[in-house]
């Protein structure tokens, strides 16, 4: 059995594979676009009712933070539809974070885990083969 090891090259080829997939796209364009929508949003409800004055680019900011689930505190909602934009954007980034992590976590490790896969059946399939030689050779010595 022979161990293997993957190389910078074999991860680098996978990792292109990845981005050229069209799920990856579907991803990336979804959790941008949640983003930018949840920016415009908060600012929409909320710049005239914050005591600070709220520019636009704190709203992407404090977005981005929410859908990576990164989080960034130091604005809270004080509308109705502000609070509104806050939790669906939380449900969205869950969403969003979770799929495209299991995403690229699975075209990352999957070849890996086939190979130990294979590396487990070949174990068992020596170890059932040993038993049976044992088996054998136990047969023998009884018989003979």
């Amino acid at each position: 059995m022979a161990r293997r090891t993957v190389t910078l090259t074999q991860y680098k080829s996978r990792f292109l594979a990845l981005v050229k997939h069209p799920f990856f796209w579907f991803l990336t364009i979804f959790g941008n676009s949640v983003i930018l929508l949840g920016s415009v949003l908060i600012y929409f409800f909320e710049a005239e009712l914050s005591e600070k004055s709220l520019q636009f680019i704190d709203c992407i900011l404090w977005s981005a933070g929410l859908v990576t689930t990164i989080g960034y505190a130091d604005f809270t909602p004080q509308s109705l539809g502000g609070k509104i934009v806050v939790l669906t954007l939380m449900m969205c980034g869950t969403l969003f974070i979770w799929s495209y992590m299991g995403f690229l976590v699975t075209g990352m490790i999957t070849p890996e885990l086939s190979s130990l896969e294979q590396d487990v059946h070949d174990v068992e399939k020596e170890i059932k083969d040993m038993k049976v030689e044992n088996q054998n050779l136990t047969k023998e010595k009884l018989g003979g």
